[in-house]
């Protein structure tokens, strides 16, 4: 894990500041070795204890895509990696030390799959929505750990894990950030494209840092 926290910092040192409302647009990221894009937002401060994070990617993404929130260089992270290749149906959560592993229903022809994932850390709760429906839901012991401005990362999962992407990874767009947890009513409203956007991350208002040349920005069309 500590090999997660350097790469994270690193990737942040040499970046590109941007602001742009990125409807009908996603991350692509290229086959090159690629460090992730830092999610940016308005530090309050505060601590942040549950949060539920939302977005779109392909079903055919032929490499892995990860999403992380680390809480200064601690040990309150946590992240999702997406599957990619013949790992496309499959993924995987690391939540505060307890690992979490998923499939993906297969009975969806769409080319594009919806995401939501919440975490209650009082609580301890984790339920993961896929498509605006339940998928999985865990409750562990609690902890009750707060994440202190919470650093937030979206990249290719392989680079994390000490690899190097080997094609096109895909699109990953429509990333959105709340500080508390849905409803399952919202979830769906989010998959339907409707409802409110998020008040940490906003895709329509984001900013974001990441090494220039590193990715592109495209249209989300999900190649075949």
């Amino acid at each position: 894990m500590a090999t997660i926290i350097i790469l994270l910092v690193f990737a942040s040192f040499s970046g590109i500041w941007a602001q742009t409302d990125m409807a009908c647009k996603s991350f692509i990221f290229s086959k090159n070795y690629t460090f992730p894009v830092e999610l940016t937002y308005e530090r309050r401060g505060g601590q942040l204890s549950e949060f539920t994070v939302c977005l779109r990617s392909c079903r055919n993404m032929t490499e892995s895509i990860m999403f992380s929130m680390l809480s200064e260089l601690r040990y309150d992270y946590f992240y999702i990696i997406l599957g990619g290749g013949p790992d496309a149906n499959t993924g995987l959560i690391w939540v505060e030390g307890r690992r979490v592993d998923v499939t993906f229903p297969t009975d969806d022809a769409e080319p594009r799959r919806s995401t939501c994932l919440s975490w209650d850390s009082p609580n301890a709760k984790m339920v993961l929505w896929v498509n605006g429906k339940i998928n999985e839901k865990k409750e562990f012991e609690k902890v009750g750990r707060n994440y202190i401005d919470p650093r937030i990362f979206i990249g290719p999962g392989q680079i994390f894990l000490g690899g190097k992407p080997k094609l096109d990874v895909g699109e990953i767009t429509d990333v959105h950030v709340w500080d508390r947890v849905l409803t399952t009513q919202e979830v769906q409203d989010y998959y339907h494209k409707e409802g409110n956007l998020g008040n940490i991350i906003n895709w329509r208002a984001l900013k974001y840092d990441g090494a220039d040349g590193d990715f592109t920005i495209g249209a989300f069309h999900c190649k075949s």
